[in-house]
């Protein structure tokens, strides 16, 4: 599964180098990378391609594969955390918090400070969406219906700080609830990278405690599993990686939904394939739905979260009410 996400990803992403204003071939995208490895494939690659994929669409393409794969690791997380198929990072609160987290950072300190901040903000919203949820985990419903409310007031609260920041620092509005990554650069990339990484591990590292809590939390118990402790350590790490993903292109809703989905009737139940998997698909998804957004509508632009949306919320709704209906049988 993995080796065939990965083929898929490497396609799109050529396809997404080679296309938008200045159209560019595959063969030619292809002999520019090569070139700048220092494999000098073929004819020099002309000073203009070079430019759009190197300078322009590459950081693009990058920032949307970690974004995208940073949510829906958060999102297979939350899924087998709570036993729940409609956790999300950005249901819970948690996307939310980073974005206004990041609207605050990037006022102090620009765009590594945007990153920062929605580091800050993530990990400080899931902290207090587990407060809100209450202890253990006897209830996940719970959690989502207070993640929902939470979210919500943060989204109220980030509107109000944006209107009232200086336009001419702050990215607008729409960018923080929708998303976008028409401000992608390698510094961006990197620190993004850098930010993730922690959160990549923590989670990961927590593959065989989500096994656990999926047999239950009474049965996790009996196992000797802390479920207080792990319950936390995966919340934060789950700040973590939303918090820089939100922090560097904004709010790019229902990756962290649809990707573990997608996957895991391939996968299976264990955690670690899934986690691999979910990162994988997010990565894809999100750089299909960033092509989507910079070409349908050209020249103008979408916002990627738009993209994502109009297929995660109806398959959100399907979710809903196969689960409405399960409990209602």
């Amino acid at each position: 599964m993995a080796a065939v996400l990965g083929t898929l990803l490497v396609v799109a992403a050529t396809v997404s180098l080679g296309m938008g204003s200045v159209d560019l071939a595959p063969g030619e995208v292809t002999r520019v990378l090569l070139w700048r490895l220092g494999v000098e494939s073929g004819a020099a690659p002309g000073f203009t391609a070079d430019a759009v994929v190197v300078d322009i669409r590459l950081p693009r393409v990058l920032l949307g594969a970690v974004a995208g794969g940073s949510l829906a690791l958060a999102g297979a997380a939350l899924q087998g955390l709570f036993r729940n198929p409609l956790a999300d990072p950005h249901l819970l609160g948690i996307g939310p918090g980073a974005a206004l987290g990041g609207v605050v950072g990037t006022i102090a300190g620009g765009v590594t400070g945007g990153v920062v901040g929605g580091v800050v903000g993530g990990v400080m919203a899931a902290l207090v969406v587990r407060r809100l949820g209450g202890g253990g985990l006897a209830e996940p419903s719970r959690f989502i219906l207070a993640g929902v409310a939470f979210g919500a007031a943060l989204s109220a609260w980030l509107g109000f700080l944006v209107f009232a920041a200086d336009r001419t620092a702050v990215p607008p509005v729409d960018f923080w609830l929708l998303g976008g990554l028409a401000g992608s650069t390698w510094r961006l990339v990197g620190s993004t990278v850098l930010a993730v990484l922690a959160g990549w591990v923590g989670v990961f590292a927590a593959a065989r405690t989500l096994d656990l809590l999926s047999l239950g939390e009474s049965e996790a118990r009996h196992l000797g599993l802390d479920v207080d402790r792990a319950v936390t350590a995966v919340l934060v790490a789950v700040g973590l990686v939303t918090g820089a993903a939100t922090g560097a292109v904004g709010v790019v809703a229902f990756v962290g939904l649809l990707a573990p989905h997608l996957v895991r009737p391939f996968t299976g139940p264990a955690h670690r394939p899934l986690l691999v998997a979910s990162v994988l698909m997010g990565a894809l998804l999100v750089v299909v739905a960033d092509l989507v957004a910079r070409t349908v509508a050209d020249p103008a632009e979408i916002p990627v979260g738009l993209v994502t949306a109009a297929v995660g919320g109806p398959f959100f709704l399907w979710l809903l009410r196969r689960r409405l209906g399960g409990a209602e049988a």
